[in-house]
């Protein structure tokens, strides 16, 4: 299986959702987002229970139920706001199914979830053996305190998993949807190859190439009415 990759066209979405049902998981509620969800479960899905992982952005992720239901009992959670409400915003919607394992988080005390600024966190040094960020970046994050502070609290050979918006040519999106800073961004293939660069600055190289082969423009995004794809990149501490 390669990893690190371009999301290229529906059937991938659809051979991910099979994946995640062959670990006997749900799929992603956003089902597009079902593709970057298995590659980050799949990754770490035979990693020893007692690991740590840290989900970055986890208020609507749902990494860490799925690792709970795979038997991980150190999972920690942080975004910039939490709310334990999604049990009403969001389990009587037709994702019902997907939603539900992600407000039940917020009532289960095994998680350790905390609201942090990911660029400067209080977690310890060398904490964590996998750091999840399932589109995340794109959102007025600054990239090279994102790799700067990733390293910090990874173990050494820890692996950080990360998907992003993308396009190869570059898309513009003039829109703050999520983003409290600089818009919410699409990144081409040359942003992805100079963070590339800027991670390894910071000790952190791409598990095995990106394969920047790409088809159609998988995604719609009503907010800003833009179309692009996915992609994700594995990278890991050394």
């Amino acid at each position: 299986m390669v990893y690190n990759s371009v999301l290229k066209n529906k059937f991938e979405v659809i051979d991910a959702e099979q994946g995640l049902s062959n670990l006997k998981l749900f799929r992603h509620h956003w089902p597009y987002k079902s593709w970057d969800t298995y590659k980050m479960i799949k990754i770490i899905s035979d990693a020893d229970r007692q690991s740590f992982v840290l989900d970055v952005g986890c208020y609507e992720s749902p990494i860490l139920p799925m690792l709970k239901r795979l038997g991980f009992i150190n999972l920690y959670g942080c975004d910039l706001v939490l709310q334990p409400d999604l049990n009403l915003k969001f389990v009587r919607t037709v994702h019902h199914a997907e939603y539900k394992p992600i407000a039940e988080m917020y009532c289960d005390n095994s998680y350790k979830l905390t609201i942090q600024n990911l660029k400067d966190t209080t977690y310890s040094d060398q904490m964590f053996d996998y750091v999840t960020f399932l589109s995340v970046i794109e959102h007025g994050v600054s990239i090279e305190k994102y790799f700067i502070e990733m390293s910090r609290i990874l173990k050494k050979y820890g692996y950080l998993l990360t998907s992003t918006d993308y396009w190869p040519e570059k898309i513009f999106n003039g829109k703050n949807v999520l983003s409290k800073g600089p818009p919410d961004n699409i990144f081409s293939r040359v942003e992805i190859e100079n963070a590339v660069r800027l991670a390894e600055k910071s000790g952190l190289r791409l598990i095995e190439p990106i394969d920047f082969e790409y088809e159609d423009k998988v995604v719609h995004w009503n907010e800003t009415g833009l179309d692009y794809t996915f992609i994700f990149f594995a990278m890991e501490k050394v």
